[in-house]
């Protein structure tokens, strides 16, 4: 599976500077990279040239065992590197440096080796007509965070301790160019660990532990304003030794810091102690109980009350936690175990869970308070929604542009499949009897980015209170450094990449959207970085938006369905009639997210879920980003035609 978008080297290009083996002069006979060793190279005027872009660049090959987890890394002092890699199957991994800090020029991508052993790899400049000598290398994958520890040596650390540092350039080991300390901790598997840092300069927290878990945040999103303080809320993956480290969000900041470790309030590492003793709840009623001091406890010292009830997958609920005496706090575990915390709703010190269910089984209800210790009495309500019909229950029309870029033209790297899932959907809300005439799909060298601001001038103008108006993309993501822009925490605006190599903000987007007059407008972007999307497009009432991953991480190639992405693949499988999850021939929003959310949590089996990756390389699961803004839970999306076999209640 391949990353629709530059992948940005963070800590790998740093490591790369930690060379494992003198270079070797020249490219190695065959043009092949062999593990443990380093080789060196040049790009030159006459060498081979990539595309419209003109880049040079020079050709190797990996042989290597299949299943291995191996690093490319490219060096250069004398241009900006990017790296290329080909599977066997057509799949592009490519990745440049992080361009948003000047100072890195390297590259590095991450594979698995093929079943056949056997990948292309491309040593090129990512700006055109560059030349100069580089270096490129073949690693274990491994072996590169164990380089990382030894250049950091970590101290002892136990959670619920708080220790004050300081960055020195005297001390302090440096990772791309950030001078670290690293603590280190023994987890278990479940725990929810919260780790905040804050001192004399702009912060920046990473947590990395058992099976690639690797998480990373700069910002304390709880502050409510920009500060320079940075906080992670991480649930544990499984039992082992864990390191933290504290750096600086900017290259070579240096001054005094404090870190704090805590566990998270709902970090109850023993799945059956929550849900012990639960009182079982019944739909409709409301009834008041007591925190006292018999009760159990979290293991953050709150004490609680559990109460149980029997959901189904795509049923709406509503459990609202209310007291006079404390400020409460709400949690629910799902049958398989999924956690959600509820702290308050609004200014209030009230608590309430509104959601569809997205299984079949046991809930659990934890009633509980937001500080340890409070005591007192609450009211405990739990809620069915009812399905809300219409005034028009008639099928609704569909005003979309459906577009799809695998082919850039050589502006960027190709994709796999993105044309192909603009075209299905497209074809599906034709099938649907959804479509209107007026509908434009655009694809590949059509998608350029002022045939689509056209293309949305003309459809979105035609779109009326009883419509959907619906935008789909599948391509690159991207992200551009924006300092002016206060609504964006990380400094940075999200992008369309459009096939003229064009790129449309967030920002830009949002505006286009400000006079539509549709009933509903659909917005389901996939491409990596989409969920920055979310904080700028649903602003508005009765906008809905599905976005493939969140603000930071990388969206992957659903190959496996011949799919650009599995939001596409899902999305319109969803929409198809397998979201209809009451067999009434009618979807619903609720319905719709609540299969989404099912397909992709299906998707991870056991530990090997959808592997993304942030702009500095740091891995994490890819996950869905849902806003379904005032688009109510029962808004009736779809109404299938009759020809779709399903049975329709009250027919």
């Amino acid at each position: 599976m391949t990353m629709k978008s530059k992948l940005y080297a963070g800590l790998g290009v740093a490591l790369a500077a930690l060379a494992v083996t003198p270079p070797v002069q020249g490219q190695s006979q065959d043009g092949a990279l062999a593990v443990g060793r380093t080789f060196e190279g040049e790009l030159a005027a006459g060498d081979q040239v990539s595309g419209g872009k003109q880049q040079y660049y020079d050709q190797w090959s990996v042989r290597a065992t299949p299943g291995q987890r191996l690093s490319i890394v490219m060096e250069s002092d004398a241009f900006d590197t990017q790296l290329q890699a080909r599977l066997p199957d057509g799949t592009m991994l490519v990745n440049d440096d992080d361009h948003w800090v000047a100072e890195t020029t390297n590259s590095r991508v991450d594979v698995v080796v093929p079943s056949s052993g056997r990948l292309s790899v491309r040593a090129q400049a990512f700006r055109p007509a560059e030349t100069g000598a580089y270096t490129i290398r073949l690693v274990p994958t491994e072996s590169l965070q164990a380089e990382a520890e030894a250049a950091t040596p970590a101290q002892s650390i136990t959670i619920g301790q708080t220790r004050n540092g300081a960055l020195s350039s005297d001390e302090d080991s440096s990772i791309a160019g950030r001078y670290t300390d690293r603590y280190v901790f023994s987890g278990m598997r479940g725990q929810r660990v919260d780790l905040r840092a804050s001192g004399d300069f702009d912060t920046m927290l990473s947590l990395t532990g058992p099976d690639n878990f690797s998480v990373r945040n700069d910002d304390d999103t709880t502050a409510g304003e920009p500060t320079l303080n940075s906080r992670l809320l991480a649930t544990l993956p499984a039992d082992g030794r864990y390191t933290i480290s504290v750096t600086s969000y900017g290259r070579g900041t240096t001054g005094d810091y404090a870190l704090e470790t805590s566990l998270n309030r709902s970090g109850i590492a023993d799945t059956e102690t929550v849900t012990a003793n639960a009182t079982p709840l019944a739909f409709g009623r409301t009834l008041t109980g007591e925190l006292g001091k018999e009760d159990d406890t979290l293991n953050s010292g709150e004490y609680v009350e559990r109460y149980s009830f029997t959901g189904r997958r795509g049923q709406p609920v509503t459990v609202d936690l209310s007291s006079d005496d404390f400020d409460t706090y709400l949690i629910l575990r799902s049958p398989s175990g999924e956690q959600q915390d509820i702290d308050d709703t609004g200014d209030s010190l009230n608590s309430r869970f509104e959601r569809v269910l997205e299984e079949d089984g046991v809930y659990t209800i934890i009633a509980t308070s937001y500080a340890p210790g409070a005591t007192g009495r609450f009211q405990l309500a739990l809620s069915e929604g009812t399905t809300r019909i219409p005034a028009n229950p008639e099928q609704r029309q569909v005003f979309a542009i459906s577009v799809g870029i695998a082919d850039y033209g050589g502006n960027t790297s190709n994709l796999s499949y993105t044309d192909t899932d603009a075209r299905k959907l497209y074809q599906k809300f034709e099938e649907l009897g959804m479509l209107r005439e007026e509908s434009i799909l655009l694809t590949n060298q059509q998608a350029t980015l002022p045939e689509f601001r056209r293309a949305f001038q003309r459809v979105a103008a035609q779109a009326g209170p009883d419509d959907i108006f619906l935008f789909f993309y599948s391509g690159h993501g991207n992200q551009i450094e924006d300092a002016n822009d206060r609504g964006e925490l990380d400094g940075r605006d999200e992008t369309l990449v459009f096939a003229d190599g064009q790129e449309l903000t967030d920002d830009d987007l949002a505006a286009m959207f400000a006079d539509l007059r549709a009933g509903t407008t659909m917005i389901v972007l996939d491409a990596c970085f989409s969920g920055g999307f979310e904080r700028d497009l649903i602003t508005r009432p009765n906008m809905m938006g599905l976005f493939s991953s969140e603000e930071d991480l990388t969206s992957l190639v659903a190959s496996e369905f011949n799919a650009g992405g599995y939001l596409s693949r899902f999305f319109s499988d969803g929409v198809g009639g397998q979201a209809d999850d009451n067999a009434d021939g009618n979807i619903t929003a609720g319905e719709l997210v609540s299969y989404l959310r099912y397909r992709f949590r299906e998707q991870c089996d056991g530990r090997n879920c959808i592997e993304a990756e942030t702009g500095d390389a740091q891995r994490n699961h890819q996950e869905l980003v849902v806003q379904r803004g005032s688009v109510e839970v029962d808004d009736i999306l779809v109404t299938l035609p009759e020809q779709f076999g399903l049975v329709r209640g009250g027919d």
